[in-house]
């Protein structure tokens, strides 16, 4: 009998959840993952409780560590990013919480599902789809200066409450996050960001509080703003006309960071919002979706 791609990744769960160890509940740990299933480029808080204060706890998931910190109820909690690339399957949250001279382990099996995403057909100027050899360098430059600055976590939470939209909510989403892209007839690498079509010179705002961390203007990204919101989270804000902050500025949530335009590569004006947490392409809408848990991660 077929089974659906769905139905196998559920009955494996199954499986894995039958057959684990769960030895964190019997040393005393309560673990939550919300959401307990995720797909690519979803953004999940694993809240952990212990017994007692003063132990040290250490996370992994899918080879990257968790970065946790102590919430006003007393518990940890860590976000974890699923790549938009991320290959569907189950992929274990591993705690190793460390009392009394002894270690425990603790696996907690997530299961990852394929994002669906549709394929997008755009048509470009030759330049912007091939760079000119001359402007290589360029490139490879600013994406490695972006690289560097999202491997810094600090281990301090910046934002506040939740997550909002950056734009007036007359201009809604696209829905492009994710989409494959066929550029003059060549596949490409995924979106790896929101776009909200709006008139040049609409407001663009904070989504949170942060740390303006990068201010510029790139090849393909044209004029951008970057901010740190903590604990190895980014949000970016490009194709901006204007930009009205500096680096090193602690804006708040809902703070006018520049206007709309069409710097960098485009086919119309609209802002691009894309999200990071550490080296993980995550979708920013997200965020919103976190609700009240952003606020005491």
């Amino acid at each position: 009998m077929h089974r659906s791609g769905a139905g196998c990744l559920s009955l494996l769960l199954a499986f894995a959840t039958l057959f684990l160890p769960d030895l964190g509940a019997a040393a005393g740990l309560a673990v939550t993952v919300s959401p307990s299933q995720a797909r690519q480029g979803d953004i999940l808080v694993v809240r952990v409780a212990v017994p007692e204060a003063g132990e040290t706890l250490r996370g992994t998931f899918a080879g990257r560590s968790l970065l946790f910190v102590p919430g006003a109820d007393g518990a940890y909690r860590a976000l974890v990013g699923i790549d938009v690339r991320q290959l569907p399957g189950i992929y274990p949250v591993t705690l190793h919480w460390r009392t009394r001279g002894a270690e425990v382990t603790h696996a907690l099996p997530v299961p990852v599902r394929d994002g669906a995403f549709p394929l997008q057909q755009l048509t470009l100027p030759p330049r912007m789809v091939d760079p000119d050899p001359a402007d290589l360098p360029r490139i490879r430059e600013e994406q490695e200066h972006l690289e560097a600055l999202f491997a810094h976590a600090d281990g301090t939470p910046l934002f506040s409450g939740p997550f909002v939209v950056p734009i007036d909510p007359a201009f809604p989403p696209s829905g492009t996050f994710g989409r494959r892209r066929l550029l003059n007839g060549q596949l490409r690498s995924p979106h790896t960001g929101e776009d909200f079509p709006a008139p040049a010179g609409t407001p663009v705002l904070a989504a949170n509080r942060g740390l303006v961390a990068y201010t510029g203007e790139m090849y393909f990204a044209g004029k951008s703003v970057v901010l740190d919101h903590g604990l190895g989270l980014y949000t970016l804000y490009t194709h901006l006309d204007t930009i009205a902050v500096e680096p090193g500025e602690l804006v708040a949530r809902g703070q006018f960071l520049g206007r709309v335009g069409t710097s960098g590569r485009v086919t119309g004006a609209h802002l691009h919002w894309g999200a990071r947490l550490g080296p993980t392409r995550v979708d920013p809408m997200a965020l919103l979706r976190l609700g009240d848990m952003a606020s005491q991660p």
